[in-house]
């Protein structure tokens, strides 16, 4: 089995650090490149030096431009346009989960608030994306955060 690529566009540096301890805990093959703000990302992955992820996980409330513009330039792209983005922020608002539907996020995830929570949501995230059902990680993962 091929080792996952996550993509990581979040500008918190504990909340980043602690995402990729939680992931190369479930998954220690996995790679994930982090960036704390979404410009950088879209320009290495628009120049291939960045190798297109499986899952890209992205933030809301960003420097320079936010999560919801990302996304939008994300879906416009075609190198992009059909890699999961996962929204995942502080935020637990429905607006911002309608929102993240409606401009082509894979789901919206609200950032778990201690770190068992978070093993529990990467290790359903590495299970789907291993077994080829990227469908299934939403309705898992809204059932475990709520």
């Amino acid at each position: 089995m091929m080792a996952k690529r996550f993509l990581l566009i979040d500008d918190d540096a504990d909340d980043s650090e602690m995402f990729l301890e939680a992931l190369s805990k479930v998954d220690p093959s996995s790679k994930c490149n982090c960036f704390p703000q979404g410009r950088l990302a879209l320009a290495r992955l628009t120049s291939y030096e960045l190798e297109a992820p499986d899952v890209i996980f992205l933030d809301i409330n960003l420097p320079v431009m936010s999560g919801w513009d990302i996304l939008t330039e994300l879906k416009r792209m075609d190198t992009c346009k059909d890699i999961p983005v996962i929204m995942y922020s502080t935020s637990s608002h429905h607006r911002d989960q309608e929102l993240a539907k409606e401009l082509g996020a894979l789901c919206f995830f609200t950032k778990p608030n201690n770190y068992r929570l978070l093993i529990k949501m990467m290790e359903i995230v590495v299970e789907n994306l291993n077994n080829n059902s990227i469908s299934h990680i939403c309705p898992a993962v809204r059932e475990l955060l709520h």
